[in-house]
C-alpha cells in the first residue's frame, strides 16, 4: 500500500521518530489508525446509547453506582487476594 501525504504530515511524523516517541513512521502510522479505530468504536457506542436513550432504554443512576461500587469492591477484594 502506498500512502501519499502531505509535507506538513511528513515534517510532523518525522519529528516523532526523531524525538525518540516512535521508533519508525510505521510504528507513527500504526499507532495512528489504532487510534482512528479506537474513535470510530466510540462513535458507534455513542451511537447505539443515544438510540437506547431515545427508546427510553435507560438505566437510574442510583442503579448503574451501586453496580459500579459493588464490582469495584469485588476488584478490591480481587487484588486483596
Amino acid at each position: 500500500m502506498n500512502i501519499n501525504l502531505s509535507p506538513d504530515t511528513q515534517a510532523f511524523i518525522e519529528n516523532l521518530v526523531q524525538s525518540g516517541r516512535f521508533t519508525s513512521a510505521d510504528d507513527v502510522i500504526g499507532e495512528s489508525v489504532r487510534l482512528l479505530v479506537s474513535r470510530e468504536r466510540l462513535r458507534e457506542q455513542i451511537e447505539l446509547g443515544v438510540e437506547q436513550a431515545d427508546r427510553g432504554d435507560l438505566l437510574d443512576h442510583d442503579e448503574v453506582f451501586a453496580h459500579l461500587r459493588t464490582r469495584a469492591a469485588e476488584i478490591q477484594r480481587a487484588a486483596a487476594d
